[in-house]
């Protein structure tokens, strides 16, 4: 079993737990009151000659513990300084040591957007994420059918989120490539391996026709990483190692 068929099988045990504490339709009934604004993550990079989505994340299965006295609050107020565009947090607990805490003590002290970088198999995740303030949320192509994607974000647009379609090859990438209003994102990293490959963005992008906002992920570590993807006509960029380290 790989990593990611692990990660897998443990949200779904989790899933479990989190419906019998607290049912779908309680969540459902605390949007309903609430009324939340429209998510704004797509507008926040969009028309821009460079944007960075700035990730918040303790540890990954590739890295360990990547930042040892981990802020979340503190670190989000850092990358706001810097001029991220927005925010990506992890919330998976068990093989990143992420929080849905996390993320709702960061939209208290935030104005930027927020992912939630999660692994959404269920339409649990995304009213749960809705709740907890995401703008936007992650999906997948290669732990999801064609069939949950599109029901998926049938939900999302429902509840004004945007979401980004994560691919990694070609098939996976005209799967999804209809999705007009999509944010694309391609992770460089294979999923299955966690090898890291800065051209898979590169490769994907000259085959793409779509007008989508293309977004690569992973393996950026520098100044030179991001003009060489902006030369290739990506302009957005998800960072998360390189900028915990403080190495970027």
């Amino acid at each position: 079993m790989s990593i990611l068929q692990k990660i897998v099988a443990n949200t779904k045990a989790n899933l479990v737990l989190k419906k019998a504490e607290f049912p779908l339709e309680k969540i459902q009934g605390s949007l309903e009151n609430l009324k939340l604004p429209r998510g704004k993550f797509k507008d926040h990079i969009s028309n821009k000659d460079e944007a960075i989505i700035a990730e918040i994340k303790k540890a990954s299965p590739s890295a360990g513990v990547i930042k040892e006295d981990f802020d979340p609050t503190k670190i989000a107020m850092d990358y706001e300084s810097f001029g991220a565009s927005a925010l990506s947090i992890l919330t998976e607990e068990d093989f990143f040591m992420g929080s849905v805490e996390y993320l709702k003590e960061v939209k208290k002290i935030t104005s930027l957007p927020i992912l939630r970088k999660d692994f959404m198999i269920d339409e649990y995740q995304i009213y749960e994420s809705k709740l907890i303030g995401a703008d936007c949320i992650l999906l997948i192509a290669s732990i999801l059918t064609d069939q949950e994607i599109e029901d998926f974000i049938n939900i999302a647009k429902k509840l004004e989120l945007d979401y980004l379609i994560e691919v990694h090859d070609e098939n996976e990438l005209k799967r999804v490539e209809h999705f007009e209003d999509a944010l694309i994102g391609v992770n460089n990293r294979n999923l299955e391996t966690f090898e890291v490959d800065l051209n898979n963005s590169v490769r994907l992008k000259h085959t793409f026709r779509q007008k989508n906002i293309f977004i690569a992920e992973s393996g950026i570590k520098s100044r030179e990483d991001m003009d060489y993807l902006k030369m290739n006509n990506i302009k957005v960029f998800l960072i998360g190692e390189s900028l915990m380290r403080g190495s970027f």
